[in-house]
């Protein structure tokens, strides 16, 4: 990939910029999603032209230094294989999508990720990167994120990392974004460490981003947000079950803790959900509990203890009538 700039007037920085180029490295795993690389990317390429300087360099790698193709179809060329990557690098991002290959969980990728981390390296990742980065025993005691759709499988597969369902998050030399916009937003926190927030917010304005959003904001707020607008307390209901997928509250706790009655929440779950909180509060739990079929390894009885079910046939019976397969069929026909 090219780190040809436009020549531009430079921005006046609120620091001073480092003395040497910053090596920054992507490390592309099959299938990984345009977006969050692009947006993680181009933050680099701003920086170097508003700034009249390099101020960062980046190479594409690839396990093998072979063409990979990402999520929408576009075949890469990489700039090395991880082997024959023969410069040191200070930032290494696992760029990744919602399907993670177990291939790039191989010992030689691990191995490669530890070393890195051994030698200061600061190591990164977008949307399911963190799941390699975490599989590697580099995420441990570190706050870190991933796509809110590996949110419960990684709790479960990791439980010494710090996941905190932000859209980004930087902690000491580890930095992970849940993918999309908000790689835009960890490039532009990493840069500003280096070049000041002012800097920053000059590269943001360039993306027409009109402000740097903090880590701690939720990744699933779009339909919170639409609710809220229309009942804050049923948004309120909402979050509260969505929290509570394992140790079931019922209605009227629900209701207590919102502050209205049991038959208030009714209507406003047939008003805005078209449907009654029970069957809201049921579908919550079997969203969970597929993304826990197709993503870990838990036995099926975990899984239904998990979000709630008191047998595990109780549980089939429920998926099957909204999914129209079984647990054991869906993990079957995922995994062939």
């Amino acid at each position: 990939m090219s780190n040809k700039t436009t020549e531009m007037p430079p921005i006046i920085m609120d620091k001073n910029p480092p003395i040497q180029t910053l090596e920054v490295g992507f490390y592309l795993v099959p299938g990984f999603a345009m977006m969050g690389f692009s947006a993680a990317v181009e933050p680099l390429r701003s920086a170097n032209r508003l700034s009249g300087k390099k101020l960062y360099n980046w190479s594409l790698l690839t396990k093998d230094g072979n063409n990979i193709e990402a999520s929408i179809g576009m075949s890469i060329t990489p700039d090395y294989s991880i082997e024959n990557a023969n410069r040191k690098f200070d930032l290494i991002i696992i760029c990744a999508g919602i399907n993670n290959p177990n291939e790039n969980k191989s010992k030689t990728v691990l191995d490669w990720i530890r070393k890195l981390a051994r030698s200061g390296c600061t190591l990164g990742a977008i949307s399911t990167g963190a799941e390699i980065l975490a599989t590697a025993g580099v995420l441990d005691g570190y706050r870190c994120t991933i796509h809110w759709e590996n949110d419960e499988s990684f709790r479960e597969n990791h439980p010494d990392a710090i996941l905190t369902g932000g859209i980004y998050e930087l902690d000491r030399n580890r930095i992970t974004a849940a993918g999309g916009i908000s790689s835009l937003d960890m490039m532009l926190s990493w840069i500003s460490r280096t070049n000041g927030e002012f800097f920053a917010s000059a590269i943001a304005e360039q993306f027409i981003h009109d402000h740097l959003r903090l880590p701690s904001q939720n990744q699933r707020n779009v339909e919170i947000q639409l609710v809220q607008r229309r009942s804050p307390r049923l948004a309120k209901a909402m979050q509260i079950m969505m929290a509570n997928t394992e140790e079931i509250l019922s209605s009227k706790e629900i209701s207590a803790l919102v502050g209205i009655s049991t038959r208030q929440l009714e209507r406003l779950f047939s008003k805005y959900r078209q449907k009654s909180l029970h069957q809201y509060y049921l579908e919550a739990r079997l969203e969970k509990a597929k993304h826990l079929i197709l993503h870990t390894a838990m036995s099926l009885l975990q899984v239904s203890i998990a979000t709630g079910f008191s047998s595990q046939s109780h549980f089939t019976r429920c998926y099957k009538n909204l999914y129209n397969k079984t647990p054991s069929s869906e993990r079957s026909s995922h995994f062939g």
